[in-house]
């Protein structure tokens, strides 16, 4: 064969094999643009539209719980209204994900997330709300605190799993990159094969154009995969590669503005822009690892808003977020440039003080605080009043954690509000043992609730003139340990941790059985706590409990009330009242004369008699002044027609005073004492 021959024969068949590849060629490159299209067009579903969901979720979630401490009808119907609201709002959300192109992963968990939600809400409309007027609390918990929360969660999970899945994509991105750089390798090699005698030029104009733009493209990805958003991918092209550039530029620029957002989300509270308090609780451990190495001093700083659930209720969370905008920038502007405020949720903040010279810094510093809330408030027109109390923990070299500092700071907040509020006060060990000596004493009173350990005492209430029992108060004693506890140690323990409710219902049940089977008809004082007018099994208790005891006249069961009731609600303390006197029973107001003693509350509320407090009667010899005063609230009492009953008469000089006026009844140790039960009844006998 001639060379001519097998030139032509050469050359052709390597312009059919360059053809032939240059097909292939072709193809191979669709097909990679299909797959690159695939990837890098899908929508991203906004982070914001995510956030709505989560923060209407989680809306339904409190109004459901806030359900179990409603009362009444309408506050039911108006949680039942926010959470239809939040529920509407959620739809409307998820319709715009109907016309958005997203993953199949996306779409599952957009469904996962539709379904759990319909569970959820199916278990609130069909168990909660036909039994929240019908059964008790205890008996809706298992379903709200269980079987509700837990489709509550895999709703969370699903949209946690969709944010998160944002991330995993750019992964994808990546590993999807290196495939197109692989396969287009290939058909590069088979081509410079094919054409390795063209010349040098070509070959540099085909790395430059294909090799170089995607080793770019890996580049960025490999920097993507680092969460480094800062490069970009530089191809002008109109080609596949400069397409597929321009996309992937769009996505890491969707990606960076996700990344920052979350940033955003999990190291700042969205209404102050301040730090929140994980980003707070990461700057105190750096401040401590920092002041080992050193003898810096740094200081925290726990601040509450005082009253601020009042400011809530009367003017709504819309007003209550703009003042927390307000007290925020006051903060700001009163500490130093490197002195970190943040906002730990609700209507607490927190400030690090990072070395600081001596400890009255922080003094200093909350004084200036404190000035500058005693300024009123403009907003929406309203001018409102707040003041703030502060907490304050300066380090001492003993490297606390960073838990146990913000706790000792919050626990000085506390002793600032205890005494007086809108004031700060230091952290000091002693607070710490008191806090200690109280959670001792709360598991010690839960016991003593739960093993039957109260008594009741009685003492007489007797008529001066002649002698005679006119009635007797129940009083609750406690033993530990074979001493007898104070109860000024306990009672208010037992209020602010809710026990006080089955106390009372106990005390109630023991006087009724004494009353009933004594056939006792004088009158009988029970303490009431203003717990008792929020709960709403008091009254049908009430119900049975004269059903049990026939032979108990109400109209001789006083229930004995102070006026730190009056300082509540007042509309259902009123209305509660009401109910009670309805079935028959008195009202006696305790402690007269040591409060703000108010004229209105006798003139308002259905009170029957007054009980003049011992610390009113102390000095009742030396001041006369207190003889005079006294002298009036007994005229005053009869022209209400309200019986008086003075307490605390310890001798007969006081007597004598007190006796000179014929409607007072004397509760005192110079007639009796309190005493137990089967003592009581023998004094009867």
């Amino acid at each position: 064969m001639q060379i001519k021959t097998r030139l032509y024969l050469t050359l052709g068949g390597l312009i059919s094999l360059v053809f032939l590849i240059g097909e292939w060629s072709l193809w191979q490159s669709a097909q990679i643009n299909k797959r690159v299209d695939n990837i890098y067009t899908q929508e991203v579903i906004p982070l914001e539209n995510i956030s709505h969901l989560k923060g209407a979720l989680y809306r339904i979630r409190d109004r459901s719980l806030r359900l179990l401490d409603a009362v009444g009808s309408t506050e039911i119907a108006h949680h039942k209204q926010m959470i239809t609201g939040q529920v509407e709002r959620i739809r409307k959300e998820l319709e715009k994900f109907d016309d958005t192109r997203i993953s199949k992963e996306e779409r599952r968990q957009v469904e996962r997330f539709k379904t759990s939600l319909e569970e959820y809400l199916s278990i609130i409309r069909n168990k909660i709300y036909p039994s929240l007027l019908v059964k008790s609390d205890k008996e809706l918990e298992p379903v709200l605190y269980k079987e509700a929360l837990f489709v509550f969660r895999q709703a969370r999970e699903a949209l946690n799993e969709l944010s998160e899945y944002q991330i995993q994509r750019a992964n994808l991105r990546h590993k999807h990159s290196n495939e197109i750089f692989k396969e287009q390798m290939i058909v590069i090699q088979l081509i410079i094969i094919v054409i390795i005698g063209l010349s040098g030029m070509f070959a540099r104009m085909l790395m430059n154009s294909i090799i170089q733009p995607i080793k770019q493209i890996n580049d960025v990805l490999t920097k993507i995969s680092h969460e480094d958003f800062s490069r970009r991918i530089r191809i002008t092209s109109k080609d596949e590669l400069g397409q597929m550039s321009q996309m992937l530029n769009n996505s890491i620029s969707m990606l960076q503005a996700t990344f920052q957002e979350l940033s955003i989300l999990v190291n700042y509270d969205r209404l102050t822009n301040l730090p929140n308090r994980k980003m707070f609780q990461e700057k105190i451990e750096a401040c401590i690892n920092r002041c080992k190495e050193s003898d810096e001093l740094f200081a925290v700083m726990f601040i509450d808003v005082d009253n601020f659930k009042n400011i809530n209720d009367t003017y709504g969370h819309t007003m209550g977020d703009k003042l927390l905008e307000v007290i925020a920038r006051r903060i700001k502007t009163h500490i130093r440039s490197n002195d970190i405020l943040a906002r730990l949720g609700g209507d607490e903040f927190a400030i690090l003080l990072q070395n600081i010279k001596n400890p009255t810094v922080p003094g200093n510093i909350a004084n200036k605080v404190l000035d500058a809330m005693q300024k009123p408030v403009f907003i929406d027109q309203h001018t409102l009043f707040t003041s703030i109390s502060i907490g304050i923990y300066v380090s001492d070299r003993r490297h606390e954690s960073r838990e146990k500092i913000l706790s000792y700071a919050d626990i000085a907040m506390y002793a600032a509000k205890h005494s007086g509020k809108s004031k700060y006060i230091y952290f000091n060990k002693k607070m710490h043992e008191r806090l200690e000596s109280e959670t001792l004493l709360e598991s010690r009173l839960r016991d003593a609730v739960r093993d039957c350990e109260f008594k009741i005492y009685f003492q007489p209430i007797v008529e001066p003139k002649t002698g005679a029992i006119y009635g007797v108060e129940a009083l609750l004693r406690w033993e530990k340990d074979g001493k007898a506890v104070s109860p000024s140690m306990f009672i208010t323990k037992l209020e602010s941790s809710g026990m006080i409710l089955d106390v009372t219902y106990m005390v109630v049940e023991t006087v009724f059985e004494m009353v009933d089977r004594r056939k006792f008809k004088s009158i009988v004082s029970i303490n009431l706590s203003i717990l008792q007018f929020y709960d709403e099994n008091f009254l049908p208790f009430l119900k049975r409990e004269l059903q049990k005891y026939p032979s108990v006249n109400p109209q001789k069961i006083h229930f004995e009330i102070t006026e730190s009731v009056f300082a509540q609600n007042n509309d259902l303390i009123f209305s509660t009242m009401e109910l009670i006197r309805k079935l028959g029973f008195r009202f006696a107001l305790d402690d007269f004369g040591t409060g703000y003693s108010s004229l209105s509350y006798i003139k308002e509320y259905p009170i029957d008699t007054i009980k003049i407090d011992k610390k009113f009667v102390d000095n009742l010899l030396e001041d006369v002044k207190a003889q005079e005063l006294l002298e009036g609230i007994v005229c005053l009492a009869s022209t209400l027609r309200l019986n008086i009953i003075v307490e605390g008469v310890e001798d007969s000089a006081t007597l004598r005073i007190v006796t000179k006026h014929s409607r007072i009844k004397i509760q005192g140790y110079y007639f009796y004492q309190p005493m137990p039960r089967e003592e009581f009844e023998a004094l009867l006998d």
